[in-house]
């Protein structure tokens, strides 16, 4: 998603101050802005959810590193040399539905908890998939959000893309690439209108 933010047009967030009439102190808390403060929020939640799969992804690596994918032995024919499989796929192929195949299944995924576990990569996906709960909810929240400026639109448009959009390979399908053309287009009019 971090990647995704830094290639789409952003232009700075822009106060409401000056052209706006003056607010007392008391007033300015609740009829201020919330964009900017959620949009921040969001940004900080995805750099550190950024930075959490960063870490179980290197947790894993090194367990890989260390015990390899978890395998189990398939059975074979008397004369046959030993053929292994680490993939649920591939001990389908090889095992009949039945108690067999269930129980290799199991072995395997036996071998790779009890493995995790001595990492702490069972707490990195959890506090992972903590953190992707909260991206999701601070891109509702922002999105719910009416947006009082043209910065603010094209914030959500940015946020719903980060969030929502399949990936690069959906980049030249639609609605992706259109919502795409019409954040350029808002980021062009937004510069124009500040050069004027």
């Amino acid at each position: 998603m971090l990647a995704l933010l830094s290639n789409l047009p952003l232009i700075a967030l822009q106060s409401r101050g000056a052209e706006q009439h003056r607010i007392s102190q008391a007033d300015t808390a609740s009829d201020a802005d919330p964009m900017p403060r959620l949009f921040a929020e969001f940004q900080g939640l995805l750099k550190r959810h950024a930075s959490v799969i960063v870490t179980r992804d290197g947790i894993e690596t090194a367990l890989i590193g260390r015990i390899g994918w978890p395998r189990v032995a398939l059975p074979g024919g008397p004369d046959s040399e030993p053929c292994y499989a680490a993939e649920l796929a591939e001990i389908a192929q090889a095992v009949p539905p039945g108690r067999r195949r269930q129980r290799l299944v199991r072995r395997r995924q036996r071998r790779w908890d009890e493995a995790a576990a001595t990492v702490g990569l069972a707490e990195a996906d959890v506090q992972e998939a903590t953190l992707d709960g909260a991206v999701l909810a601070a891109a509702h929240a922002f999105l719910a959000t009416p947006a009082w400026t043209c910065h603010a639109v094209m914030l959500k448009l940015l946020v719903l893309l980060s969030v929502h959009a399949p990936g690069l390979a959906s980049d030249e399908t639609s609605p992706w690439r259109e919502l795409r053309l019409i954040l350029a287009d808002l980021d062009r009019l937004t510069a124009e209108g500040l050069n004027r």
